[in-house]
């Protein structure tokens, strides 16, 4: 019996206990060091996690009538509408540059758009008079 003689039952002690211990710390040791220096984006879980939407029904958009001003007619609200542009204060405050983009993607004149929205800026306001002023 080899593990008799002498020193050789320390060394089975040593091989017990190292089996025991280390190899365990050290594949937990392996992991920890693999993933801390994974980038974060793989660190996370992939599972995706959905969240309901509310089935509440959005409020109806206010659309402001665009053909009050002058130089817009239907083809011209629609294609502001089509835009996502509903109110006098949106047309007034968006820029230039945007507005005339949308004029020429859809074949529609924008030498006017300056003049529209400083309509739009006084109908937001509210000032019903000035905006009659300036539209003769």
């Amino acid at each position: 019996m080899f593990f008799l003689f002498g020193k050789s039952e320390r060394s089975i002690a040593r091989w017990f206990w190292f089996t025991l211990i280390g190899v365990p710390l050290g594949l937990m040791t392996w992991w920890f060091l693999r993933w801390f220096f994974l980038p974060s984006y793989e660190r996370t879980s992939a599972v995706v996690i959905e969240v309901p939407r509310s089935e509440a029904k959005r409020p109806p958009i206010k659309k402001d009538d665009f053909k009050k001003l002058k130089g817009i007619g239907p083809k011209g609200a629609a294609v502001l509408y089509q835009a996502r542009v509903y109110s006098f204060e949106q047309l007034g405050l968006m820029k230039l540059e945007n507005l005339e983009r949308i004029l020429k993607s859809n074949n529609l004149p924008s030498t006017g758009a300056a003049f529209w929205q400083k309509q739009a800026r006084l109908a937001a306001a509210e000032e019903w008079k000035l905006l009659e002023k300036l539209q003769k």
